[in-house]
């Protein structure tokens, strides 16, 4: 069984809807909406992103997405500790996120809300 991305909604106002994906994505990975009205990974500089990928999907085929505030999902991080602002990965990664590093807490997307092992993991994280 695949892991699970959506943990809880705990009763915000979480929504699922289906997208067009722009290019293959997998579930966990952090979207954004593209010029054309797909669903991209996000990279550098996206606030607020549009959703979590709830499943995976290939280039033009329908990604359903979880967006919401308020809402617990496991995301693709980098190694990161509980209770940690996220923003989209500066490094480069698109679709995943890492911590805002730089005091920009107002371009956070996320925060953790356990320890992760590694690098580009899923994290249990609450959408901001």
């Amino acid at each position: 069984m695949a892991t699970e991305i959506l943990v809880n909604d705990g009763g915000a106002p979480a929504r699922i809807i289906p997208f067009v994906a722009a290019a293959a994505i997998s579930a966990g990975e952090a979207l954004k909406v593209d010029t054309a009205g797909k669903v991209a990974l996000a990279t550098h500089g996206t606030a607020p992103i549009v959703g979590i990928a709830l499943t995976d999907a290939a280039s033009g085929a329908l990604c359903n997405v979880v967006t919401g505030r308020g809402v617990v999902v496991r995301i693709m991080c980098k190694d990161e500790n509980a209770g940690v602002p996220m923003m989209v990965d500066t490094s480069g990664t698109a679709g995943c996120l890492d911590a805002d590093g730089g005091g920009n807490t107002d371009i956070a997307v996320a925060i953790t809300l356990e320890n992760n092992g590694g690098d580009d993991e899923l994290t249990k994280c609450l959408l901001l």
